[in-house]
């Protein structure tokens, strides 16, 4: 005897495959991330510049003394572990910045832009924010700044360009990027300059790369830097800072 399906229950079953498909590919998507190598995960450590408070949301590097009533929320570029940018954030909080590294689900930006709301609610001694964000993160923090100008007074773009015209923007840009990188390239950003806002600073490291951002080993595609990641990340800070106290 043979089995005849009808079409009503053939299409069902054909959409719920479809979408297991999807969802099992999506989880091996992100379950494969660059993970915080040891010279991040030694920054989460207080010291006698700052604290550290790591909970599922957010890794908050408050600074001991001298505090700065200008904050710094990072968001992280796309299948990266946060804390692989705990020494670059630790810096800036030894300088008296409060910084603040966001969580985001599954380790992508796009799934949660507006996390940075959570965080300048939870920090209402901090009157002047800037939001920087590595690669995608960077994308993504620009658009969250777009909008919420009345919130947002710099965005900084490591390895990263505005998706959306910002070029009107009330807040100040810094793009920092180095030489060698090879996924956010220096076509990118000629292709977007104009989307970036009017008032932006273009840096540009000699010798630096894309992953050298972080510290969460090599990425692959990338170029290799011609400087060492230490001296990468010293020249980064060293911009970042000059930006914030420019705000």
């Amino acid at each position: 005897m043979k089995h005849v399906y009808s079409k009503k229950k053939i299409i069902p079953l054909a959409f719920l495959i479809i979408i297991l498909v999807i969802l099992l590919s999506f989880t091996v998507y992100v379950s494969d991330y660059y993970h915080a190598d040891s010279r991040a995960l030694s920054a989460l450590s207080n010291t006698s510049s700052y604290t550290v408070d790591d909970n599922g949301d957010f890794i908050t590097f408050t600074p001991t003394g001298n505090k700065s009533t200008t904050g710094l929320i990072f968001y992280p570029g796309a299948k990266v572990q946060p804390e692989s940018y705990a020494y670059l954030a630790s810096q800036i909080a030894a300088s008296g910045y409060t910084t603040i590294i966001v969580k985001m689900p599954s380790n992508l930006a796009i799934l949660d832009t507006n996390k940075a709301s959570i965080v300048i609610a939870n920090h209402p001694e901090i009157q002047t924010w800037a939001i920087a964000g590595h690669s995608l993160g960077g994308v993504f923090a620009s658009d969250y700044a777009l909008n919420h100008q009345d919130k947002i007074k710099g965005v900084i773009y490591l390895s990263a360009y505005p998706n959306n015209n910002a070029s009107n923007a009330t807040f100040k840009g810094l793009l920092i990027r180095g030489t060698e990188d090879n996924l956010t390239t220096n076509e990118d950003v000629s292709k977007n300059k104009d989307k970036f806002p009017a008032n932006t600073t273009f840096i540009y490291i000699n010798g630096g790369n894309h992953f050298n951002v972080g510290d969460y080993g090599v990425q692959k595609g990338d170029n290799n830097s011609t400087i060492s990641r230490e001296e990468q990340q010293t020249q980064t800070v060293n911009y970042i800072l000059e930006f914030l106290q420019s705000l």
